[in-house]
């Protein structure tokens, strides 16, 4: 297991950014590298984690508060 490499705040961002701009980051990682991102509570947190499973990462929420949650995501393909 690494360490967290970075945490990305994708709150300015609606659909499809947020997740765009995860998949840009996972594309300049190592294999088994993570990064926590930072989303919009709703569906922006849905939309991420599907999609970013669907591309074979490992993903799941480490937190949530009011606002915002982390999501910690592990660079699998």
């Amino acid at each position: 297991m690494s360490a967290v490499i970075e945490t990305i705040d994708l709150t300015i961002y609606g659909c499809p950014m947020h997740y765009i701009k995860a998949r840009e980051q996972l594309r300049l990682m190592e294999l088994e590298q993570e990064i926590e991102l930072i989303v919009n509570n709703g569906t922006a947190v849905d939309d991420v984690l599907m999609s970013l499973r669907r591309d074979g990462h490992s993903c799941e929420v480490k937190s949530k508060d009011e606002l915002t949650s982390m999501i910690k995501v592990i660079k699998k393909v």
